[in-house]
């Protein structure tokens, strides 16, 4: 067995079972963008459950499919809530409490990694540093997925919070994170860190490393329409899936009215969002918006019964 079997193995084995009775998916609308809509269950302790879940992510969210394998088979850590707490404290940088952007990012990666089996990680994002040692700014999610020697590049963005503060947010992102000179410099700094990841992503970053180096005299743009052009004859393709988790207790009032709220819920973000028009020069992506109204936003982020639970 390869190594990105094994870790699909580990992955189905420990997060597939608890998350089938925690996070409801529905069916998408495939519209002017694709809007996809999930739920959280309707149980009393609904968010302590998901929040849990999130947790047991962080393995898999803080290491490449290599290092998880490698710590899963040595029996490294007693349980995932305690690889958990030894990610947090050793793999992430130190973050300001108020604007803490991680669980976001973490649920944005339990998504994809669960309803898209066969995605990579390109790179270990977590753990990738700027020149300056911040934490590195940009996209919060890089995956990519092959089916058929097609390559779909997966550049993810995560808001969680107030519902109007997620809906600006993603479409400040969409307006100012996929320009092709934006889109170059990450992916060129993002292929040029790969820590315990796939072999299955040495191809992809093969191709983009070459263009770096040999694009390095020329100034931005003409970097970024090369790389644009090599993604063309390399037949790659770039998705972008948007997380909006905000809060919407409504929504789970009346356990009848469930899929309704929902519906409601991307009809009301569709309103919004197919009235912008983004624009991509010399690409065109696929927009994936994931809407994931939440029951309760400050228990969610609560140290005590929260995300944060064990971690801080």
């Amino acid at each position: 067995m390869g190594l990105a079997e094994e870790y699909k193995k580990i992955y189905e084995s420990e997060i597939f079972p608890i998350s089938k009775g925690i996070i409801l998916t529905y069916s998408p609308l495939a519209n002017k963008y694709l809007f996809q809509p999930y739920s959280h269950n309707i149980d009393t302790d609904c968010i302590e459950q998901l929040c849990a879940l999130m947790r047991q992510n962080m393995l898999f969210y803080c290491y490449g499919e290599e290092e998880v394998v490698t710590h899963y088979q040595k029996g490294t850590f007693a349980d995932l809530e305690q690889a958990a707490q030894f990610a947090y404290k050793n793999r992430l940088p130190e973050r300001h409490a108020k604007s803490d952007g991680l669980p976001g990012e973490v649920l944005l990666d339990l998504l994809l990694q669960i309803y898209e089996k066969d995605a990579f990680k390109l790179a270990v994002r977590p753990i990738l540093r700027q020149n300056d040692d911040n934490e590195i700014k940009g996209y919060d999610l890089t995956y990519f997925t092959m089916h058929n020697g097609k390559i779909v590049l997966w550049l993810g963005q995560a808001k969680l919070g107030q519902k109007a503060y997620c809906k600006s947010g993603i479409h400040s992102d969409l307006l100012e994170k996929f320009k092709k000179e934006y889109l170059s410099g990450q992916m060129f700094f993002v292929c040029d860190k790969q820590v315990g990841v796939s072999k299955e992503s040495q191809m992809i970053t093969d191709i983009i490393n070459k263009i770096n180096i040999a694009t390095l005299k020329e100034n931005d743009a003409d970097r970024a329409t090369a790389l644009l052009e090599c993604f063309i004859t390399n037949n790659i393709t770039i998705n972008i899936p948007c997380l909006m988790a905000y809060e919407e207790n409504d929504v789970y009032c009346d356990v009848s009215c469930l899929y309704q709220k929902i519906e409601n819920q991307m009809e009301d973000m569709q309103r919004y969002f197919t009235k912008h028009t983004y624009s991509f020069e010399g690409f065109s992506p696929q927009i994936i918006l994931y809407i994931f109204p939440l029951k309760d936003l400050e228990k969610l982020r609560d140290n005590k019964v929260g995300f944060y639970h064990g971690l801080r």
